[in-house]
């Protein structure tokens, strides 16, 4: 049964470039931010903290929204709102390696928003939005 999730998604700026994630479901590509699923009973603001320090080691303070996009998952079609914020972080040493394996995340990339624009693997057209 399809369902909708709601997410948050940090949007996480150094100089003139954002991070991005490259991760890969079922042989496919995709770009995306930094984030995660919101559970039931959550603070989507400890939320989004926590699951940037598990992708990225990250640690993050938020600093104020920026927007809404959505995609359609892969594995059953449900539908996931990503509530985007900016982030501030206090170091901008990305570290892969602590994340878990059900992550799926195989890159990271610093991307100004223009060669966000010209990507072409992003979750749904509405991502690009946030970078308009």
């Amino acid at each position: 049964m399809k369902k909708v999730y709601a997410a948050v998604k940090a949007l996480i700026k150094k100089e003139d470039k954002y991070l991005i994630l490259k991760q890969r479901f079922n042989n496919q590509t995709c770009f995306d931010l930094p984030g995660g699923r919101v559970e039931l009973g959550e603070n989507p603001y400890e939320t989004l903290v926590r699951e940037v320090k598990e992708e990225t080691f990250l640690d993050v303070e938020i600093v104020k929204p920026v927007g809404m996009w959505w995609f359609f998952r892969i594995s059953d079609g449900s539908q996931v709102i990503c509530n985007t914020f900016l982030c501030e972080a206090k170091s901008y040493d990305v570290d892969l390696t602590k994340n878990v394996d059900d992550e799926y995340i195989v890159g990271h990339y610093w991307l100004t928003k223009k060669e966000i624009l010209e990507l072409e693997e992003v979750p749904h057209p509405s991502f690009k939005e946030i970078f308009k």
